[in-house]
């Protein structure tokens, strides 16, 4: 199955989340999902509803968007956790809620999203998904405003090393328009909502009824209100053509000279095996320490005429402050720093470990130079990118890639 829509709401730089959408919707088995009615189908959140909203009741930081999207949960749901990132922080907006089922909680997880492209219809509806397969399903529906409502469900299940499954099921529903009220104006712009719940302790999987239905799912992305945001959105930010010029090009460095300075500087006794890449500034290899192969991603990344420690790729940009852990438990989100170096150059550590409800890891370091041009190395605990997870952690440490990435062969390639 594509996964289109993860990287058409995305910066391009982040591969590696499109991974981990990839191998979290991995069909095992099936689910079929129901076809919602709808009363008085709307797709204000995709048709520029703020115009029948006052301005100043649009939600913008992560207390009033959380509040918006509980504010339309059933009554008697209880949230007991609850996370928010708000137009402060950037143009797409998202929450993430923990509800109490009776169950030990089910995640509800909302992104409000924006991206430039010549026809919205290109990646919208069932269709944009690719071809289904096994566990995966797809319902869509074109409302009256010509918008698309799809309804989506999928269902993982991962066996570990040592013989234990896990299992998780999502309910998804995409709202997908244009960029305006005009069904032909450029852009594209989303309003998407998960519910995920992990059922590898339940007793029978194929019992559990999640508190929202499609159909309230359906409902709660419809709400005029993110159309106030994605409104907002535009008017602070500006179209998200315009948002998408910082996003750095990938060099022309070939994809061989890549893998080859990468071979160089990686530790002795690593059984290191070229993936080919048909990109420039793009490679990646397979590599094996003996606990089972990795994958290793490069790209090479050409300035955008952010400096230091504004670079586009800095850890600081892509998530929060890393936040300590008692031991033994797993983040959530990747654990990332920020240093910046005597010369201005920034370099990212970022180490984000497997858990119950997503067995992919993957650590990452990334070199923004002084002019703004930077190097992306991540590792998988996968061997490919269609591949299960191959081995419990990824083949290198953050701190081991930045060691790597911060040799000046690199900085040679780029002249």
């Amino acid at each position: 199955m594509s996964t289109r829509k993860g990287e058409a709401n995305r910066p391009l730089w982040k591969r590696r989340i499109g991974l981990t959408a990839a191998i979290a919707t991995a069909a095992m088995a099936s689910m079929v999902a129901a076809s919602p009615s709808y009363a008085e189908p709307t797709a204000a959140a995709t048709s520029g509803a703020a115009d029948a909203a006052d301005a100043a009741d649009v939600p913008r930081t992560e207390q009033e968007l959380i509040e918006a999207l509980t504010g339309l949960l059933p009554g008697g749901l209880q949230v007991t956790e609850s996370y928010a990132t708000g137009l402060e922080e950037g143009p797409d907006t998202s929450v993430s809620l923990v509800a109490d089922d009776g169950a030990g909680g089910v995640s509800l997880d909302l992104s409000v999203s924006r991206w430039a492209t010549d026809d919205w219809h290109d990646i919208a509806g069932c269709q944009g998904f690719g071809e289904p397969e096994e566990g995966f399903t797809c319902e869509d529906t074109t409302l009256e405003d010509g918008s698309i409502l799809s309804l989506v469900t999928s269902e993982y299940e991962y066996e570990d090393e040592e013989g234990e499954t896990y299992r998780s099921r999502d309910w998804q529903v995409w709202l997908e328009g244009p960029g305006g009220s005009d069904l032909e104006q450029p852009g594209g712009r989303a309003v998407v909502l998960t519910e995920s719940k992990d059922l590898t302790d339940a007793a029978d999987p194929d019992a559990y009824t999640p508190p929202l239905d499609l159909d309230q799912l359906a409902e709660v992305v419809q709400a005029p209100v993110w159309g106030s945001v994605l409104d907002a959105a535009d008017a602070e930010y500006g179209g998200p053509e315009e948002w998408e010029e910082e996003v750095p090009a990938s060099s022309d460095i070939p994809a061989s000279d890549l893998r080859d300075t990468f071979r160089a500087l990686a530790p002795e006794g690593l059984e290191i095996v070229d993936v080919e890449t048909e990109e420039t500034g793009w490679a990646q290899l397979s590599v094996d320490d003996g606990q089972g192969a990795g994958l290793v991603d490069i790209t090479a990344y050409e300035a955008t005429g952010s400096e230091g420690e504004d670079g586009f790729l800095s850890g600081e940009y892509a998530f929060d402050e890393g936040v300590a852990l008692a031991e033994g438990e797993v983040a959530d989100g990747p654990d990332c720093q920020d240093t910046t170096l005597e010369d201005g150059t920034v370099v990212s550590v970022c180490d984000w470990p497997a858990s119950e409800d997503d067995p992919t890891a993957m650590n990452w370091a990334v070199v923004t130079y002084p002019d703004g041009s930077s190097l992306d190395i991540t590792a998988y605990n996968v061997a490919d990118w269609d591949a299960e997870p191959s081995r419990a952690d990824a083949p290198f440490t953050g701190e081991q890639l930045a060691e790597i990435a911060t040799a000046d062969e690199w900085r040679a390639l780029f002249g």
